[in-house]
């Protein structure tokens, strides 16, 4: 008999029902999947099968509640969380084991299955939970072998970088500090005769920007940590290199120059190397993006011409023929997580180099900002790029912060090409330097894109 208009709106909601009970299906058979898999053992919680079930139950309680059965999908829910409890307590007196992973995914599937039927979220996100879910429990071996290798200084550094983004950050004042707020500076110049003019209106320090780049900092050298942990193989010096980049590029690069002392298999440690510039081109994806993202659209075909060159010229290097290994020692320098004695000095850092830029800025206009730019480029690229990218769109206009970075840039690649030379081989020297000239010059071919 064929569905007329009348029967149409039933039909439909009983196959949206339908869906949501499939649903639901697959979800407590593929937690069940993965329990069975990682816990074959006999006496496990269970598979496919009870997982499916909890699911379904979940399923059940929920279409009792929204249909005003709330009591007895309470009952059921209750019946079943009391069975859950018993049986951890059995288990865990028996076994000797107290972890609750098994329990919580129990009731985690239990309340997947819920979740559909009760419309309280988009099914979107019940997806999404599901997948969580799923990866949180598959990544076991992996958690298991990093929470082992992780010491107390480790855990020190991490502790200390959540002081410093979660508990002090948020209490600094948001506020430009400039020499209208000291009145009493301003009296005493204008008592010996001296006019500050602009000067007056000139920010000193805003603490809660300055603190957002020691965040910045900080927690670029924890990702870059986390990652080598992560990949594994610390030894290895192409990785540690490319993570080194992120603290920093320049320690890097000499750290390979000095091995270049010690052995003739030069290309490994060119790409080595550009891996590690690679790094340092890609962090500022992370200093820019939170500051100005207007300007990282800017500089967007400049970024991309950089990394993409390095990273090619890295893997050209890294792919060559080498002679047999003759190395004293093995892997590059081990790079701290980060300390928070540096971060502060970076902050005080950042304050004279912006003062001084300005400074220059008012005085001498953009040439001399750029002079002061391209001077402070020898300390490091960082203070550099988060001056420009507070700047850039409001002090300066957008293209000349990314003139101004193009420059600066290949400032600091000039930089380390001398401290190649100086501290490296004439072969690894010159070598690098010719790579870090093409990407230089590659890299104002961005101007004519943006």
């Amino acid at each position: 008999m064929s569905i007329n208009s009348y029967h149409y709106p039933l039909f439909f909601m009983m196959s949206i029902l339908a869906y949501k009970f499939v649903l639901a299906l697959l979800f407590g058979a593929a937690v069940g999947l993965e329990r069975e898999s990682s816990q074959p053992k006999e006496g496990s919680a269970g598979g496919m099968r009870t997982y499916s079930l909890i699911a379904l139950l979940g399923s059940v309680c929920g279409v009792l509640y929204v249909n005003n059965l709330p009591v007895l999908a309470t009952a059921l829910a209750t019946v079943f969380f009391a069975i859950v409890i018993v049986y951890y307590a059995i288990g865990s007196l028996t076994t000797k084991d107290f972890g609750m992973t098994t329990e919580i995914s129990i009731l985690f599937t239990f309340i997947i299955g819920a979740l559909p039927m009760l419309d309280i979220m988009p099914l979107q996100l019940v997806v999404a939970l599901f997948v969580f879910l799923v990866l949180i429990l598959s990544i076991k071996a992996k958690t298991k072998k990093l929470a082992a290798g992780v010491t107390g200084s480790e855990i020190e550094s991490f502790t200390t970088y959540a002081i410093i983004s979660l508990v002090i950050l948020p209490f600094l004042p948001n506020i430009g500090y400039t020499l209208d707020h000291m009145p009493v500076v301003i009296q005493i110049f204008n008592n010996i005769g001296i006019n500050l003019g602009q000067f007056e209106t000139l920010e000193l320090i805003n603490p809660q920007k300055l603190w957002i780049v020691v965040v910045l900092i900080t927690g670029i050298d924890v990702f870059g940590y986390i990652l080598g942990r992560i990949i594994g193989n610390k030894k290895s010096f192409t990785v540690a290199s490319f993570i080194g980049g992120f603290v920093s590029s320049t320690s890097a690069t000499q750290s390979l120059a000095q091995r270049s002392q010690h052995t003739q298999a030069v290309n490994y440690l060119i790409g080595a190397a550009l891996l590690s510039n690679m790094a340092s081109f890609l962090q500022v994806f992370l200093l820019a993006g939170p500051l100005n993202g207007k300007w990282l659209i800017s500089l967007l075909p400049s970024l991309i011409i950089m990394v993409v060159t390095a990273g090619l010229l890295a893997i050209y290097f890294l792919k060559k023929e080498e002679p047999e290994l003759h190395e004293k020692e093995h892997g590059i320098k081990d790079f701290k997580i980060f300390s928070l004695e540096s971060a502060l000095r970076f902050a005080i850092l950042i304050t004279c180099v912006k003062l001084l830029t300005k400074i220059c800025l008012i005085l001498f206009g953009k040439s001399g900002f750029i002079v002061s730019s391209i001077i402070a480029s020898f300390v490091g690229m960082d203070a550099i790029i988060i001056n420009l990218a507070e700047m850039a769109g409001t002090t300066i206009t957008l293209q000349f912060a990314v003139l101004t970075f193009l420059l600066v840039n290949t400032t600091n690649l000039v930089s380390k090409m001398v401290y190649s030379y100086l501290q490296g081989t004439r072969k690894f020297a010159f070598r690098l330097a010719i790579s870090l000239l093409v990407v230089s010059v590659l890299s104002f071919a961005g101007l004519l894109i943006a």
